[in-house]
């Protein structure tokens, strides 16, 4: 099952954006996500039977492949970076360390183990000798966090594992500025005591330069992702406000790892758990966390910020009544200014279904919705259905409607001949809401929209203009 509302914007801008959920199995989850090197994206993650799953989608959000990888249970895919002719190299979560080159038609090119143990392997970049190099940690060792060196052919050419006392792990790595590779995580030297951030930098040859941890709370927090910027790195990751709320922050690294500034978010009482940043120029970063509710609905949410850590966007997309959570765990930053985000959502059509979902939205976070999202708190005195806007539109138009108490609503639009060309009916609380409809595979003409309710029926007209 695929949902998708998709719109094109101005040749000028040239943007792209949709979102769409995929349920090719009972149920996907989405961990990872590259572009590739034939413009298409590529999905890792995990499917029914806890087996690694893979997925290809074009520019449009189409579905080209997916795979589950059979033979390897209780497996899963957390990082995917691309290759050549449109490949990918991927890797993951097993009973061993591995990584899987799967071609442009995702069949499977080699697949390589390496260190014996359930291993986390969270990160995989390409390096500057064609190889590449992952990183990760012990499961149940989880005093050792491990990095391997492989060749484009996929030969181990080294593998390190670096100790603490009680635990350690690598969630990120990056090539170093100044040679080698520097990676985050967390550290922590026994149960009774706080964990800290790490900063852990290697020379080529995987051998320890230096270490640096850091703490900017009484609690635990962890790096989860690093990236390079000008002259030095950033660190995305989690600690806890006062209240003990998990919290997301970003701090900014020195080459040396020392700090020059952490930038933390008020949780506004919720916890919110980080997920992915990305660096899109020097002044501009795009983050990606998730925020617990006490309701049923609660969102993923993005947002833009400066190189100070100040928010310039930010867009919640899980906050219709279609999900009941979702977790965006990838930012992939497009050439022509779109980013698109992947993660996994549990949805209500069918009610429970846990499945991949992708969001490609322009430079600004703007993105169709799927399903009828809550425009305000206020309640409104009386029902309303509003002319909708733009009027003549080509080819997205924005529905606007009012109910002052808790009713079921449908929303129908019909062609000048009745027949019915999209629908949606859902139980809403009293508020204002919006629709927003995408007539992309619609001819020009009259269309009608109607809204209905126990209480309330009402009727206008619109036109598409091509």
């Amino acid at each position: 099952m695929i949902l998708s509302f998709f719109f094109c914007q101005n040749a000028t801008a040239q943007s792209i954006t949709w979102q769409r959920t995929y349920k090719q199995y009972f149920y996907n989850y989405g961990f990872g996500a590259c572009q590739t090197t034939d413009g298409n994206f590529v999905i890792v993650g995990q499917a029914v039977g806890s087996k690694l799953f893979a997925m290809k989608i074009n520019p449009l959000g189409d579905t080209l492949w997916s795979i589950i990888q059979n033979d390897m249970p209780i497996s899963l895919g957390l990082s995917v970076t691309p290759s050549d002719n449109g490949s990918v190299i991927l890797t993951g979560g097993w009973n061993k360390a591995f990584v899987i080159k799967l071609n442009s038609n995702g069949i499977i090119e080699w697949n390589r183990t390496y260190a014996n143990g359930t291993i986390d392997c969270n990160e995989i970049k390409k390096t500057n000798d064609g190889g590449f190099i992952f990183c990760g940690g012990f499961v149940y060792d989880s005093e050792r966090a491990y990095v391997c060196k492989i060749d484009s052919l996929g030969n181990m050419l080294w593998q390190k594992v670096y100790s603490s006392n009680f635990h350690k792990a690598f969630r990120s790595i990056e090539l170093a500025h100044d040679g080698g590779y520097i990676m985050t995580g967390e550290v922590q030297e026994s149960s009774v005591t706080p964990g800290k951030i790490l900063i852990f930098k290697i020379n080529e040859s995987g051998d320890s330069l230096w270490e640096k941890r850091f703490s900017f709370t009484n609690t635990s927090p962890g790096g989860i992702k690093i990236r390079k910027i000008n002259n030095a790195y950033i660190i995305g990751g989690l600690t806890n406000d006062t209240n003990y709320r998990q919290q997301i922050f970003f701090a900014n690294i020195k080459l040396n790892g020392d700090t020059n500034f952490v930038k933390t978010y008020p949780t506004y009482g919720r916890n919110e758990f980080f997920d992915d940043i990305a660096v899109i120029n020097s002044n501009k970063y795009v983050i990606c966390f998730d925020r617990d509710s006490s309701t049923v609905n609660y969102s993923s949410i993005a947002m833009i910020t400066d190189s100070l850590g100040n928010i310039l966007h930010k867009r919640f997309f899980t906050n219709t009544s279609y999900f009941i959570w979702g977790r965006l765990s990838t930012i992939v930053p497009i050439s022509n200014g779109d980013i698109l985000f992947t993660g996994t959502a549990k949805v209500t059509q069918p009610f429970g279904s846990e499945v991949v979902h992708a969001i490609r939205t322009d430079s600004l976070l703007n993105s169709p919705v799927i399903g009828i999202s809550n425009e305000n708190e206020n309640t409104p005195s009386d029902f309303n259905l509003i002319q909708n806007f733009p009027n003549p539109f080509n080819p997205v138009t924005n529905i606007k409607f009012d109910i002052p108490k808790d009713v079921n609503v449908s929303i129908k639009i019909y062609d000048i001949l009745g027949s019915e060309v999209f629908g949606v009916n859902e139980y809403k609380k009293a508020g204002s809401y919006e629709v927003k409809f995408d007539g992309s595979n619609l001819a020009s003409g009259i269309y009608f929209y109607k809204i209905d309710t126990d209480r309330f029926s009402d009727t206008k007209k619109m036109v598409l203009l091509k």
